[in-house]
This record gives C-alpha cells, structure tokens and sequence, in this order.
C-alpha cells in the first residue's frame, strides 16, 4: 500500500533526528510492498530545517494561529491587487498587514517554545528565519498548502511586492478628480506612478532579501562555530578532571 496522509503526517511530526531514519524505513516497506514508485518519492523527500520543522510543529499545536495567519494572508493578498489595479486600498492593507504582523508575532513566540522543548536553541538568527517563512508563506498558495499540511521541508522567501506590502506601501492622498479631458492625463499619470514604485519596491525587495540571507547564513556559521567550541572545551575539561582524579589516586 503506497503511504498515504496519515504516513506523511505522522513522518513530519516526528522529532527532527528521527527523520532521516523513519523516512529511510518506510522508503524500505514500500519498495517491499513492490511500491517502487512511492517508495522512491518517500526517499527522496529532505529532511526540514529547523525553522522548517518548528514551523511543521506549530501547525500541529496552535492550529488557531496558524488559521489565523492564512486569514490574515489572504486579506493582505486581496489588498494588495486591489492597490496594484489602481484602488484606494490602503486602509484595508494597513490594516490587513498589522493582523499578519500579530499572527507572525504570536506564532513566533510559540516557535521558541517549540524548540525549547525540543532542546534545541531559539537563536534570534532561527527565530527570523521562522517569522520570514510564516510571512512568506501566509501570502502564496504553495505555501499556505505547506501550513495546512504541516509538511515544509525548507524556509521560504518573500517575493517581489509582499516583502515590502506591510512595511513600506501608504496611502496616497487622493487626488482631486481631474475635469473634462485633464481626467485621462491624470490616470495616466497616476498608473505610471504606480508601475515605478511598485518596480522599486521589488527591487528593494531582493536587495534586502540578498542580504537577510547572507547575514543568516554568517550567523548559522557563527552558531556551529561556538557549537563546535563547546564540544571541544568539554571535552578538554572532563580529560583534564579524569587526569587530576588519577594524580590525586596516585
């Protein structure tokens, strides 16, 4: 029998170091089963990253944060093409963007609990990752798939204008209603306008996304660094105790 959703959901939920393992051993049942087509696509599933598995968690503990995260998504979507076809949407953003930001907040603070509880560390550095990826994730449907499903296998990024929508888009004043034939030379005016900030907005998008990036990367490195450190220090500290405890036997 090919693994079905009760398989999956089972495999994701499982402690992150037992992944690999369990993935690996249903792969195995499957190819027994002569379900060598599933059998491959088991195998060839990645394990999560972290952010990506604390995000699998929260979708299985806080079920109403991850509700009301999509809610918020699919308000702050629906704005957004409402602004980029030319309406006066900034309301309905603003206000769309500050219920995304207090759902990202919240689920946020549930990540570090999760993580705690798994004893692993809830660095600022995975941290933002996992408040990216939600906001990410809120706003395209691949994503919002991946938190209802709770099966994200890696973090994902903003793109283009969502980065930027809950930060940086205002309201523009609205201009007073051009007469008689002015009016078409306004709009037009108002649409060019429109297309400009929207293209420096991704444009700003992907620069600081390019940044966010290498910066996280820096301080994943800085993490197994100290990491790496502290097994060694350990490590020197218990074989300089045991030679202490011999000397003082002898």
């Amino acid at each position: 029998m090919a693994a079905d959703d009760r398989e999956l959901d089972r495999l994701y939920a499982l402690p992150l170091d037992e992944f690999t393992s369990a993935r690996n051993d249903l792969a195995k049942r499957l190819k027994a089963e002569k379900e060598t087509e599933a059998a491959d696509t088991i195998r060839a599933l990645p394990k999560p990253t972290v952010p990506a598995w604390t995000i699998n968690q929260l979708s299985r503990v806080d079920r109403d944060g991850i509700r009301a995260l999509l809610e918020a998504g699919e308000a702050l979507r629906a704005a957004q093409q409402r602004l980029l076809g030319g309406e006066d949407a900034g309301d309905a953003l603003r206000e769309a963007a500050a219920h995304e930001r207090q759902a990202v907040e919240h689920l946020t603070e549930q990540a570090r609990a999760v993580l705690t509880d798994a004893d692993r560390p809830a660095t600022p550095a995975v941290l933002d990752r996992i408040g990216t990826t939600l906001r990410a994730a809120a706003v395209t449907d691949e994503g919002r798939r991946l938190l209802e499903t709770g099966r994200m296998a890696s973090e994902l990024e903003p793109a283009g204008f969502d980065a930027f929508a809950s930060t940086e888009v205002r309201a523009r004043p609205r201009p007073k209603a051009a007469r008689g034939r002015d009016e078409p030379d306004e709009r037009r005016r108002r649409q060019q306008e429109d297309r400009q900030r929207r293209t420096e907005l991704r444009e700003k998008a992907r620069a600081a996304e390019r940044a966010a990036r290498e910066a996280e990367r820096e301080a994943e490195q800085a993490e197994r660094a100290a990491v790496d450190a502290r097994r060694v220090a350990d490590r020197a500290r218990a074989e300089a105790d045991t030679a202490a405890a011999a000397l003082t036997e002898t």
